[in-house]
């Protein structure tokens, strides 16, 4: 993915995104992070084949490569999810006035390792630990971007 990031004429531009990416978890804990925006929005498709879009945060992210989510393994997305993988993410920071839309594919998350990297103190509020069998991480790979940042509109592919 980096290389064809690297060979694009955008690519300052792309990689002022993925620092927004990577800053906009809530392992980043930092400065920016509070003056910034933090909630994602998540599409998937729903049970009668219709987009359905909802607020997430991010637990981690590696740019381009790929962004966590942690939700309840009974909610919505996490059932939707196994049915169609097919997804859309989508963040907005008002302070730069960025919108970064990022489609692609998820994968549901049980794996009790990958759960503990994930684990934020927040999570807390909703479950009883990084051990708790009623919560998943959703793993986000984005294949697509459509990218509105320093008031240009970039798209393209990952491959």
């Amino acid at each position: 993915m980096s290389d064809k990031i690297e060979s694009t004429p955008y690519k300052d531009l792309l990689s002022k995104t993925k620092e927004i990416i990577n800053m906009s978890t809530a392992h980043a804990r930092n400065e920016w992070k509070r003056n910034h925006c933090l909630d994602w929005v998540m599409s998937v498709i729903d049970e009668d084949g219709y987009p359905a879009a909802s607020m997430i945060t991010a637990s981690r992210a590696d740019g381009f490569n790929w962004v966590s989510f942690c939700t309840g393994t009974d909610w919505n997305k996490p059932n939707r999810i196994a049915k169609n993988p097919r997804t859309c993410i989508y963040l907005f920071d008002d302070i730069s006035f960025t919108g970064i839309s990022l489609t692609g594919q998820t994968e549901v998350i049980t794996n009790s390792e990958i759960k503990r990297q994930m684990w934020y103190d927040e999570l807390g509020d909703s479950f009883k630990g990084p051990d708790d069998p009623k919560w998943c991480v959703l793993l986000f790979k984005p294949e697509r971007y459509n990218i509105f940042i320093d008031y240009q509109t970039i798209r393209g592919t990952f491959e």
